[in-house]
């Protein structure tokens, strides 16, 4: 895949956060369906620079997590609906974060709920998608993540502090202090930066 940024034409190649070995350990439960979601990106060829991921990777993520039917394609509204809603639930994580709560994200959240036909179902099912495809997919997340906000499961969601990366994590640490997705990569990658910034304004 291929995008513009400025004049120069960059090569993408879609990813989920895995590191390798040092892969970011899952969320409990459920909630790793989310995290997952929300890690999905982009790369820059041959580089570690995470992007947004294109529509075309959010169609291959939910293929590859057996959400969608891999034979039927969506349409594209559907995929651009899955788009805002990561974003938005991003937006929720930066306020796990200290940043301040975005209405706009809110109203992307709560439209999509309407969108997929989101019910209570007294019982087993909880909160459910009445629809189907993408947006149905979109549902699961969605009602997922409500549930998590409910319980305060969702705060120790975070995003990954290395600049290049995208992926979100949860946070273990007893005090809620974890800052990189994995320390085997991106924190000692920033421990390295950080260390040779170190020296070189020391020189």
């Amino acid at each position: 895949m291929r995008y513009r940024r400025g004049m120069e034409t960059v090569r993408r190649t879609p990813h989920t956060d895995e590191h390798g070995p040092a892969a970011t350990p899952p969320a409990p439960g459920d909630l790793e369906l989310v995290r997952a979601f929300l890690s999905v990106h982009d790369h820059v060829y041959g580089t570690r620079d995470s992007l947004a991921p294109g529509t075309s990777t959010i169609h291959w993520w939910l293929v590859e997590h057996r959400l969608i039917d891999p034979v039927t394609p969506p349409d594209d509204d559907e995929l651009e609906l899955a788009a805002g809603v990561m974003e938005a639930l991003r937006s929720r994580v930066r306020e796990n974060m200290g940043e301040e709560r975005d209405a706009d994200a809110i109203r992307v959240l709560d439209d999509a709920a309407r969108t997929t036909g989101l019910a209570v179902r007294f019982g087993s099912d909880g909160l459910v998608a009445t629809t189907d495809g993408v947006r149905g997919a979109i549902g699961r997340i969605l009602a997922i993540s409500f549930l998590s906000e409910l319980d305060g499961t969702w705060s120790r969601f975070k995003e990954c502090g290395a600049e290049d990366c995208r992926s979100v994590f949860w946070d273990r640490s007893k005090n809620g202090s974890g800052r990189w997705c994995t320390m085997k990569e991106c924190g000692n990658r920033a421990k390295v930066r950080a260390y040779r910034e170190r020296e070189r304004t020391g020189a």
